[in-house]
């Protein structure tokens, strides 16, 4: 077997797609084909169950092979990245995971950035999803680094900021005028969330008892833009982290929690000894760029706890 064998594969399972694994490892659909044919001839066995349209899904024994290949190419990615930082070179892949809903749109924007200026060779594939995908990610090594809430058991986090979550209610809400509102005032209100795991979780750190009382989650919806609106119609409420909300708020109010709950927000990986040159650099930019931020005074006040 050959790393263009073990990279195709990935990519196959990952894509669910010839034609987009194609474009991932920069290989025609036919030398990706071959590679995966080639692979299974040589282990004997079959990976990737296939179907007319071409879309593929991980066999049982694919399953329990793939973390290992990931684990593989992660190391073979890291030791070539070492090899070139002792030439005084920053070349490479970062794969880097971030949690929709959590990590504000400017923010990531802004990291990458400055990552992206100070190291133009290094590639980052981008990874999204919530937060319990993004500490899956990493321990499966589909992701050098990933933004989580910590702290996140197991895994090794470097803090980057701290943001806080609110309530938004419209104008004519009950609780409008008030300056905090505690999760017992909200059992019998009627929420507004997102489509994913995360809105349960952020439902958890807003410090409501899920597995006593059942939140009544009224509509649930993709967008975040779609939510605010609903809100200010008076569909419901919802929660959300601060950072997340627009600059200026318009026909909604964002009240905070009482007591204050607070999302320490890190950067994580798998084990501190085999992390790739990439994901190290990565880190250091993001601590840098947090440093230089004129944060909200409650991220600046928590802020590395």
């Amino acid at each position: 077997m050959n790393f263009s064998q073990l990279q195709s594969f990935v990519a196959l399972a990952e894509m669910g797609s010839f034609t987009e694994a194609a474009y991932t490892v920069n290989l025609t659909q036919s030398a990706v084909s071959h590679a995966l044919a080639a692979l299974e001839s040589e282990l004997g066995v079959t990976l990737l169950e296939r179907n007319r349209k071409g879309v593929v899904a991980l066999t049982s024994v694919g399953q329990k092979i793939i973390p290992h290949v990931r684990a593989l190419l992660a190391e073979a990615e890291a030791i070539e990245q070492e090899a070139r930082a002792a030439q005084g070179l920053a070349v490479g892949k970062l794969r880097l995971g971030s949690m929709l809903s959590i990590i504000p749109p400017n923010v990531l924007a802004s990291v990458l950035t400055s990552f992206r200026t100070s190291y133009p060779d290094m590639e980052v594939v981008l990874f999204e999803g919530a937060m319990y995908e993004v500490g899956e990610w990493i321990e499966k090594s589909i992701i050098d680094v990933g933004f989580v809430i910590t702290p996140a058991p197991g895994i090794e986090t470097t803090p980057i900021m701290t943001d806080e979550l609110c309530v938004l209610v419209e104008p004519g809400h009950r609780l409008r005028a008030r300056k905090a509102v505690a999760p017992g005032e909200l059992r019998e209100e009627g929420f507004i969330m997102e489509k994913t795991q995360c809105a349960l979780q952020l439902m958890e750190k807003a410090g409501f008892e899920l597995s006593r009382i059942k939140p009544q989650i009224r509509y649930r919806a993709t967008d975040s833009a779609t939510i605010f609106a609903m809100v200010r119609e008076g569909l419901g409420i919802t929660l959300v982290p601060r950072m997340m909300l627009p600059k200026k708020l318009e026909g909604v109010v964002a009240l905070p929690l009482d007591p204050p709950q607070h999302l320490q927000i890190g950067l994580a990986v798998r084990s501190p000894g085999t992390v790739s040159r990439g994901a190290t650099l990565f880190v250091q930019t993001a601590v840098a760029w947090a440093q230089g931020q004129a944060f909200p005074a409650f991220a600046i006040a928590h802020a590395g706890q």
